[in-house]
């Protein structure tokens, strides 16, 4: 018996070893919380085992024990005299101490989390008081993530301002400058530096709010260079007269590049699928895509402008070029270009607004400019 006794005995307590060992390496108040539970549950179960013991049913001392414990208020099942008095007293006791415990402990976690944020905010708007000659980037969306990347790989000092904590959050673990507000609000923007920045950049994706945060920002700092995104043409004026130093519209900008760079004559093997597919990739970052469709006899293109076409799409739209059926390559044709039978059509837009071109015109062979690119063939191009 003591033979067979003694490996069981070395098993629980290497058990009992383990478990303190996985309390131990938790933190503070998840240690603490854990423990109560175990203090908890030992007082349960023994305080079971002792009304078990002293001629009650099991339903009887669970019962009990819970009221006890909990302090729920209702009498006793039976008459609480001698033992059963002081088992009484020590569940009390120890239960609703082990309670408090957890109680305090699940208190600590909260406080803890709160104190550390607010101590990294404070901590985060003392170094950016200390910032001079900086750049305060507005929104952290994806051309926000796009600049940030790029301005931190030029070694440029930046701090980020979004109202959207969790973007923040992860930007702040990343090692970045940021701050959780309104950019349009004079007091996030004074906790952003930008009295003492040298450039500000907002590129929210709604242009009313690039207007305010623009005209707030002008007004804090007269000297500040401030560029500012616009998703549609018709802002480009108004954020000018807002103060903005250059208005960047991405759909416009990006159509120019494409259109260098499909056009120029040095880049006649640019249309390479693999090479228009990383193309593709770094304009889908700023929610843009490439198509081209066929005009066919049957198209309500036939005889339509260029302009007719992109004005369709409120500014949403962009041509970069018109392959004619004889081979010639027409690069950023004007507003009155008109769409012959034949064309081959290559444009920009934003992924949301190409089926409402679809449907308009009725295109039913749009497909991306990756799955058969607009070739140069060698034909004379006209500019």
């Amino acid at each position: 018996m003591r033979g067979s006794a003694s490996p069981i005995a070395a098993r629980r307590a290497a058990d009992l070893l383990h478990s303190a060992e996985m309390l131990s390496a938790l933190d503070p108040a998840p240690r603490r919380i854990a423990q109560g539970f175990v203090v908890l549950g030992a007082v349960c179960a023994t305080a079971v085992f002792g009304y078990v013991l002293m001629g009650w049913s099991l339903s009887d001392a669970v019962y009990m024990v819970t009221i006890t414990i909990f302090g729920v208020g209702y009498g006793e099942v039976r008459p609480v005299m001698g033992e059963v008095r002081w088992l009484t007293i020590g569940v009390i006791v120890v239960g609703c101490s082990s309670l408090i415990y957890i109680l305090g402990g699940f208190f600590q976690l909260i406080a803890e989390g709160e104190l550390n944020r607010l101590l990294g905010s404070r901590k985060m708007k003392k170094t950016i008081e200390e910032l001079s000659d900086h750049v305060i980037v507005c929104g952290l969306g994806r051309i926000g993530r796009v600049l940030k990347a790029d301005l931190e790989a030029a070694d440029a000092i930046v701090v980020f301002v979004d109202n959207n904590p969790e973007k923040v959050n992860t930007a702040v673990e990343h090692g970045a400058y940021a701050l959780t507000g309104d950019a349009t609000s004079d007091d996030v923007l004074l906790e952003a530096g930008v009295q003492r920045a040298r450039a500000l950049a907002t590129v929210l994706a709604d242009d009313a709010l690039n207007v305010f945060i623009t005209l707030t920002a002008r007004n804090l700092n007269p000297d500040l260079r401030i560029i500012s995104r616009a998703e549609h043409p018709a802002s480009d004026s108004k954020m000018m007269q807002a103060g903005a130093d250059k208005v960047v519209l991405p759909s416009a900008l990006s159509g120019e590049r494409v259109a260098q760079m499909i056009l120029r004559p040095a880049m006649v093997d640019f249309f390479a699928d693999q090479d228009l597919s990383g193309l593709e990739q770094e304009l889908r970052v700023l929610g843009l895509e490439i198509e081209q469709f066929e005009v066919d006899g049957e198209s309500s293109l036939i005889g339509r402008t260029v302009g007719a076409l992109e004005s369709s799409g409120d500014g949403g739209f962009l041509v970069i070029a018109v392959r004619r059926a004889g081979g010639i390559v027409v690069r950023n044709p004007e507003k009155h270009f008109k769409f012959a039978e034949e064309d081959s059509v290559l444009f920009m837009g934003h992924a949301e607004d190409i089926p409402n071109l679809r449907e308009a015109f009725a295109i039913a062979n749009l497909r991306p400019a990756v799955s058969r690119p607009l070739v140069y063939r060698g034909a004379r191009r006209h500019s």
